[in-house]
């Protein structure tokens, strides 16, 4: 049965931007700074990629943390992550072919719209280094703000869905992360596109979840899926 694809939701971390060494890195040493803990791949892929804050210090800590408590760790390891990204100018950019997808979509009257588990701060840090206001609305864009269920829970893409008037049958979702293609399955979406870096190994996706197409970049892509 052919969908009729009306909004775009991209994950933003892996997916719009190849930051995988940068959030490895960044996570690896924050890790080792303040909690004194050596990160694993398989902790890294299984308890931080795609996850929230939230889930990932609490797992760590091996205990609830307050808000407060919560958003104090957040800032520190999240400036630690901008600074890296600034460092590494040339792994901190659009993925090939993106911004022209983009532009299609537009051109298309195709609605795209920006899930992620990142902070706030985050956020607008990407929006003011990669001029994201080109394509994407700052106040519709779903992310990690302690209110919503962190992935493999649907929340934050039915919230993206939601902020451009589009239901998830004609919602294609972009995602780079097991917990992130879980929670595009689990939100039932019309496409789900999985977003690999050629440059880092592949993921291991569960053989019971739905991968309509996997691309490593944009250039290709066409809008009418």
């Amino acid at each position: 049965m052919l969908i009729m694809i009306k909004a775009m939701i991209f994950d933003f971390n892996g997916t719009m931007i190849f930051d995988g060494g940068i959030q490895k890195d960044s996570w690896r040493a924050f890790l080792k700074q303040q909690f004194n803990r050596n990160m694993t791949e398989v902790e890294f892929a299984q308890h931080i990629a795609g996850r929230n804050n939230r889930h990932t210090f609490e797992y760590y800590l091996q205990r609830r943390l307050s808000d407060s408590e919560l958003a104090d760790i957040s800032e520190q390891k999240e400036q630690m992550y901008r600074a890296e990204c600034l460092r590494r100018v040339n792994e901190f950019q659009l993925v090939a072919g993106l911004p022209e997808f983009l532009d299609k979509c537009l051109k298309k009257q195709i609605q795209v719209n920006i899930a992620t588990a990142s902070e706030a701060s985050n956020v607008d840090f990407f929006f003011e280094q990669l001029q994201l206001d080109r394509w994407f609305d700052r106040q519709k864009v779903a992310l990690n703000d302690g209110n919503l269920a962190g992935k493999p829970a649907p929340d934050i893409f039915l919230h993206a869905m939601k902020n451009v008037g589009v239901n998830s049958e004609h919602s294609a979702i972009f995602e780079d992360s097991v917990s992130g293609i879980q929670a595009a399955n689990n939100a039932q979406a019309g496409k789900v596109i999985l977003v690999e870096d050629a440059k880092l190994a592949s993921i291991k996706i569960p053989g019971d979840l739905r991968i309509d197409q996997m691309i490593n970049d944009y250039q290709n892509l066409a809008v009418e899926m």
